[in-house]
């Protein structure tokens, strides 16, 4: 039976994860697309949903409202869908997610997007008045820590979710990485930059920049490789990489090594993942001028002939120019947030 589901991710990676969606269960119905949210209707297993790593919470569907109205319309709007929501179905989905008995605790999270005249406050106590009413009487409403989440979502547009939270915080934020750098990527990223490289069982993998081992090890967890390699100019940062991937159960060499000077054979990687230094939080503009050329020099060398390569940088310009003027193509570009601003994955391979 098809079950209504959402999933939050970055704003820029929804059609990269119903991407994968699809590729655990080709069943799958897209529903629509919104910012960082992706709704579909699927027979996959809630506990199959939680092992997605593009996105960052799954949901599965309880009510969905169209022509919210305004002001006190809208909260009993809220009341009335949430009077009439399935939950048993999603109280099971719940507990199947997360292999669990019966929640004793529950509460309503809300977010709300756009101006409208009613609070979101108000909105979230309209839906909690309502479940009160309607779930078992052994569950017990409370203000923290609950055992099971409602979350309502509030769009711009006149539409709202309300969904109970199958996921927790591990989703996000993974249980392997216990080591993180500043301007550590979200895994979510860079599990997407690893779906764009187009997994092959034949891949050899460089991270040459790998910082704490986030891209290398999600890329290792997404499919078979032959082998995956992360090397960053920080010692400091390759002896946390190496922490993260025995944590995360994955084989990968790391070497502490200059990215503009690989002591690698030429064409000896068929994939490069990285995120390049923004100049930033690391480095500056001026820096990244002479260190983007000395790299696209340097990745250039490695790659096989028929290599890919999927870099992350918010100096999109500078990067660009460098692919296009040294003999690459740029097959995709995503734009995405990274840290509050805007950033690109660029796809590049050789041009014929």
């Amino acid at each position: 039976m098809l079950q209504s589901y959402y999933a939050l991710t970055i704003p820029g990676v929804e059609t990269l994860a119903f991407s994968e969606i699809r590729t655990h269960a080709p069943d799958a119905e897209l529903i629509k697309f919104s910012r960082g949210m992706v709704q579909f209707r699927s027979t996959m297993t809630p506990d199959a949903l939680l092992r997605l790593r593009t996105v960052e919470d799954v949901f599965v569907t309880v009510a969905h409202i169209t022509g919210i109205g305004h002001g006190g319309n809208a909260l009993r709007v809220f009341h009335s869908a949430a009077l009439k929501a399935d939950v048993n179905a999603a109280l099971g989905a719940w507990r199947r997610a997360r292999k669990a008995g019966p929640a004793k605790t529950w509460r309503v999270v809300s977010q709300m997007q756009g101006t409208h005249n009613f609070r979101r406050v108000d909105a979230g106590q309209a839906v909690s008045d309502a479940l009160k009413q309607i779930l078992p009487r052994g569950m017990r409403y409370v203000e923290d820590d609950a055992d099971l989440e409602f979350w309502l979502w509030i769009s711009g547009g006149g539409e709202a979710l309300v969904g109970v939270r199958l996921s927790d915080a591990t989703m996000r934020h993974r249980t392997y990485k216990h080591e993180h750098l500043p301007a550590s990527l979200r895994p979510t990223v860079a599990a997407a930059m690893g779906l764009l490289a187009r997994p092959t069982e034949s891949d050899v993998v460089l991270d040459p920049l790998c910082g704490a081992g986030t891209i290398v090890i999600e890329r290792a967890l997404l499919a078979p490789y032959k082998q995956a390699m992360g090397s960053d100019i920080s010692e400091a940062a390759v002896k946390m990489a190496e922490r993260n991937s025995r944590s995360a159960r994955i084989h990968a060499k790391w070497q502490t090594w200059d990215a503009r000077s690989l002591p690698l054979e030429d064409e000896s990687v068929t994939r490069i993942i990285s995120n390049l230094p923004f100049g930033k939080q690391i480095g500056s503009h001026e820096q990244n001028i002479s260190l983007y050329k000395d790299l696209v020099q340097q990745f250039g060398r490695v790659l096989t002939k028929d290599g890919l390569m999927v870099t992350l940088t918010s100096e999109d310009r500078l990067w660009e120019t460098n692919l296009r003027t040294t003999g690459w193509r740029i097959t995709k570009k995503v734009v995405i947030s990274v840290l509050g601003q805007p950033a690109s994955i660029f796809v590049a391979e050789r041009a014929k």
